[in-house]
């Protein structure tokens, strides 16, 4: 790892600059505390939403399958039942009452299915429907241009009348025997067997033809014979609407709309100077559901809540976050902010979605009512970061304590030196008997000068350590005397120009050169700081890059040198 200092240029001992790294990082630590809480905080904030979004949205998702799933049953009971039909489709009025007999016990007790429609691929249709305190069923027989029997019945066996009828309307080319016909083709190439509950396929809202309003229908579709046979059941959006509006969901709102945005809810349109329907937005929304202005439900509003357009402020942030269905919304409506939570109404992302929007302001509300967990949960955290710094400092502090002397103490310097020697030289302390003078020749010598260095600068490579000069190998005091400067001042300066040639100037901040007497004879103690780059020592135009092992000084190859210095700096 990377051995670094925080405080290089500082010209205090080690210790000091390690305890002084140690409080830096005991503030940064503090300071990243501090900075998660927030975090947290705000996690905290966004998980409460979510739970509140999620609740929500449950609640609607059941409200609105338990109106659904009754529709979904009574489709299998039908459609099981007509398959084992001898001739399913009705031709005639008796055929018509046999078949009523059976499928208006559903439409009485289900209040939910609009309406009861089943056709074949030859364009034969049988429709059913409530019809005021009586029933309507529509029949169409073979042939493309064959007109539909309209008949009105008072009872189940007596109808009040009957009359032809010409549409513009094919029961083949409604949205819920498309998809119903696509949807057994596909289980038949997934080799699914015909008929099975995977063939119930929800349409898209749509406008149903004889109420004049939007719904959805859920259909099935087999195949008799060559006969392709289609059964559907038709809910109308103004009852899910009505469920959805039915439901309390505190300060929020929950709503309908499409796949492409359009927003649905009933909303009676009515031409007034005080109207607050937006006319540009009914006009795309009704046009997307099919419907003209002219019709006495419109299923498009500008509906507004806390002075903004909530539910399409709600869905325009849907569709900019790129139409999600397992994440949350923030957006902006009527000078508030809002979270906003969505998801298919029947797993078809294309279709109808449920939407729920409720405001931040309720989630605050929330969060500050937990303001003590909050706070308890702030102090734990800074506790223990205050913990975990005072451990390492104390960690640091025993391993000081351990290390060998690096430093001398200026309080008391003869007592840290004689300590010192005593010793003898190890990873950190070197000791040489003069600066440049050469005591077996009586003459100076360069290799005296570069001796020293190489241990400056093998200092400088490793963990740093203290140069001792003026002791004998054997922690003999020699002094300087042999090197005859002739001040302390030229004793500094030669130190500095010979560091300047041979190493750097910009090595200079991590030594520190002080002079010592001790038993009456001037010494040289320098102490050396761990470098963060590389030192190299130059040498009549080569480099050497040294480090310190126990207590030698070690040359390393390019090779090893590159790999130290990868690991090292």
């Amino acid at each position: 790892m990377k051995s670094f200092s925080l405080l290089k240029t500082s010209p205090t001992p080690v210790r000091s600059r390690l305890f002084r790294d140690l409080l830096l990082l005991l503030a940064v630590t503090l300071g990243i505390l501090i900075g998660a809480t927030s975090l947290l905080i705000k996690d905290m904030k966004h998980d409460i939403a979510e739970a509140r979004i999620e609740g929500a949205k449950a609640l609607v998702r059941d409200e609105v399958r338990a109106l659904l799933t009754p529709v979904q049953q009574q489709l299998l009971i039908i459609r099981d039942r007509l398959r084992n039909a001898t001739a399913p489709l009705p031709q005639t009025t008796a055929e018509a009452r046999a078949l009523n007999a059976q499928l208006v016990p559903s439409l009485s007790h289900i209040a939910q299915i609009a309406g009861i429609v089943f056709a074949n691929d030859q364009g034969e249709e049988y429709f059913l429907r409530r019809d005021g305190e009586g029933w309507l069923t529509r029949l169409r027989g073979p042939g493309q241009d064959a007109d539909f029997a309209s008949i009105h019945w008072n009872h189940l066996d007596e109808h009040s009348e009957s009359e032809l009828v010409r549409l513009d309307y094919d029961p083949r080319k409604r949205p819920w025997f498309k998809d119903a016909q696509e949807q057994l083709e596909q289980s038949q190439l997934l080799e699914h067997n015909q008929g099975g509950d995977d063939n119930l396929v929800w349409s898209p809202p749509y406008r149903f033809e004889s109420l004049n309003e939007p719904g959805l229908t859920v259909s099935s579709a087999w195949r008799g014979g060559d006969t392709l046979l289609v059964l559907a059941l038709d809910v109308t959006l103004a009852r899910i609407l009505a469920t959805v509006d039915g439901l309390a969901l505190g300060s929020g709102t929950g709503f309908l709309f499409d796949g492409q945005g359009g927003l649905y809810t009933d909303f009676e349109y009515q031409e007034s100077p005080g109207q607050l329907l937006d006319q540009s937005l009914g006009q795309s929304l009704g046009q997307s559901l099919g419907q003209s202005r002219q019709s006495q439900q419109v299923f498009f509003s500008a509906e507004t809540q806390h002075g903004g357009p909530l539910r399409f402020n709600a869905i325009a942030a849907w569709h900019a976050a790129g139409q999600p269905d397992q994440r949350l919304v923030r957006f902006s409506s009527g000078g508030r902010d809002w979270w906003g939570g969505f998801l298919p109404l029947t797993g078809n992302t294309e279709g109808a979605w449920i939407g729920v929007a409720i405001p931040v302001s309720a989630t605050l509300g929330m969060l500050q009512s937990r303001w003590y967990m909050l706070a308890l949960t702030a102090l734990g955290i800074v506790a223990l970061g205050v913990g975990l710094a005072a451990l390492l400092v104390r960690k640091y502090s025993h391993q000081l304590r351990e290390l060998p002397k690096r430093g001398i103490n200026p309080r008391d310097p003869e007592a840290d030196l004689r300590a010192l020697i005593s010793r003898g030289e190890n990873t950190h302390v070197e000791f040489k008997s003069t600066m440049r003078m050469n005591l077996h020749t009586g003459k100076a010598g360069k290799e005296i000068e570069l001796a020293w260095l190489k241990g400056v600068a093998a200092f400088l490579n490793t963990e740093g350590g203290l140069l001792l000069i003026g002791i004998a190998d054997d922690g003999e005091v020699l002094g300087l005397e042999a090197d005859d400067f002739a001040n302390d001042d030229k004793c500094r300066l030669h130190f500095k120009n010979l560091v300047n040639s041979h190493l750097g100037a910009e090595y200079a901040r991590f030594l520190r050169l002080e002079l010592y007497r001790i038993e009456d004879k001037t010494i040289v103690a320098v102490e050396c700081e761990p470098a963060d780059m590389p030192t190299y020592l130059l040498n009549k135009g080569s480099e050497s890059f040294l480090i310190r092992n126990g207590p030698s000084n070690i040359e390393l190859p390019i090779s090893k040198a590159l790999n130290y210095i990868a690991a090292r700096f």
